[in-house]
């Protein structure tokens, strides 16, 4: 008969008694039965080395795993292991099963195993009551796993977001920061802030305090903070501006952050504080400039402009009057710009208005009013901001502007940007200002090619509708 060679096994010593019985119950077997081989293949079944401690702790899923709820199971995608897990929970018995690689294990969560604590049923699982009645929504009730995964996303990996929504703000407190920053795990926190308690509140003002620029500047995080800037107290909100404009530089970046600009806003919007206004205001002052020619950074500073008065944003106008031609000539600047000049009273409106005429005048004293292929496309905004000033129906800013320009409206008239302003000047000033423009477009040298220019044209129509009207 082949002998297999199993393993060398020790056992405990028995008394003779235990080894006479078991001799004689061996004699009674029937003779095709290899008892070695039996226990050999017992003994393997366990899984036993002598090499591993099969009482330690094992981890089925890698790190990083990639759970995908399909009904039927969750399946693990990974870097370095690719296995496929089924699950199924029978209600009525009690049962769990798993089926870990090509291993079937059944476990039974409601019975205390014989020789250890339910924390050690099966080492490829941990369960627990809650792992049990939320098992199609966490597979493992591993508490490393949230923070495992942090850098790929927290529900991101569970792709189902129930689990969370049974849980309470408090449940998931140290969690606040990484779920604010996942799309899902945001709206599950924005669903519990609906309407918190005062409690609730300084939880989740705790948990962020330390990121509030960080999660300003983030595509789903912003979100938390515009809602935690409506219910918190003003001290809370003080706190926040002071980490805000610890560093000028924060917030000036929050503002330039398509979403940053957003929550910036709506900290604005909820602040009651005279001082704290002004304290934003002395952390943006000195980039007022670049914020307003910025895609996103302008919308702030028209929001201080147009919700806070002349006195709050004397240091923002003073800024964008030095920097003029810089802001009028850019996209965004052109409408802060305007912005500016329509809602600032006293010394800077003034101090505004001269800079821009300063300026419009060094257009103007170039033939075609630009000195480069750059300026001429920037111009384009210049001239909405001195078509601005024209509608403001100000006699007083009309008549100055018409001064600065006066002696180059012929030239003016020929350029597609510059006609625009001439145009606005004959239709919507004074009488004898009006007339004085036509006189110079009459008496010029180049009247005759302005009837024929693609630009002057137009120029010398809207003079013909003056002058019948007068």
């Amino acid at each position: 008969m082949y002998q297999h060679q199993s393993p060398p096994l020790s056992f405990p010593p028995s008394s003779p008694a235990d080894l006479n019985s078991f001799q004689q119950q061996s004699a009674n077997l029937p003779s095709s039965i290899d008892i070695d081989q039996t226990l050999y293949d017992s003994f393997s079944a366990l899984n036993l080395s002598p090499a591993d401690d099969h009482r330690r702790r094992t981890t089925f899923s890698p790190p990083c795993t990639n759970f995908t709820h399909r009904g039927e199971g969750f399946s693990f995608n990974s870097l370095e292991t690719n296995s496929r897990a089924q699950n199924s929970v029978n209600h009525n018995q009690g049962f769990y099963s798993g089926v870990g690689q090509t291993t079937i294990r059944t476990v039974d969560p409601f019975v205390v195993h014989q020789r250890a604590s339910s924390s050690s049923f099966d080492h490829r699982f941990d369960f627990d009551f809650r792992s049990y009645l939320l098992a199609k929504e966490r597979l493992f009730n591993n508490s490393n796993n949230l923070y495992m995964n942090q850098s790929h996303g927290v529900v991101s990996k569970l792709q189902n977001d129930l689990f969370l929504r049974v849980m309470s703000l408090h449940d998931l407190k140290g969690w606040v920061c990484f779920l604010a920053k996942d799309q899902d795990g945001c709206k599950v926190l924005q669903s519990k802030f609906e309407s918190p308690t005062k409690d609730e509140i300084d939880l989740v003002f705790s948990e962020v305090m330390g990121s509030i620029a960080d999660l300003m500047k983030d595509q789903h995080g912003n979100y938390i903070i515009q809602k935690l800037v409506c219910v918190c107290d003003d001290d809370q909100k003080a706190l926040i501006v002071h980490e805000l404009t610890e560093r000028s530089v924060d917030i000036v970046l929050v503002c330039m952050s398509v979403y940053g600009t957003r929550a910036v806003q709506k900290l604005l919007e909820n602040l009651n504080c005279r001082s704290l206004i002004m304290k934003v205001i002395r952390a943006l002052h000195r980039c007022a400039a670049q914020l307003a020619v910025d895609p996103n950074g302008h919308h702030v500073v028209q929001f201080c402009v147009l919700h806070f008065d002349s006195d709050f944003n004397q240091p923002i106008l003073n800024q964008i009057a030095d920097n003029c031609f810089k802001v009028a000539t850019d996209k965004s600047g052109c409408c802060v710009l305007q912005t500016c000049v329509e809602h600032a009273r006293g010394a800077v409106r003034n101090r505004l208005v001269a800079e821009i005429m300063v300026n419009a005048l060094q257009i103007a004293e170039d033939p075609f009013g630009f000195a480069s292929q750059n300026l001429c496309i920037n111009i384009n905004f210049y001239n909405y901001v001195l078509q601005h000033m024209v509608g403001l129906q100000s006699p007083e800013l009309t008549s100055l502007l018409v001064s600065q320009l006066q002696g180059h409206f012929a030239y003016l008239s020929q350029n597609k940007y510059a006609s625009n302003v001439v145009e606005r000047c004959l239709t919507e000033s004074e009488l004898d200002i009006s007339t004085k423009i036509i006189l110079e477009l009459v008496e010029s040298p180049i009247a005759p090619s302005l009837l024929v220019d693609p630009y002057g044209n137009f120029v010398i129509q809207s003079a013909l509708k003056v002058s019948r009207v007068s």
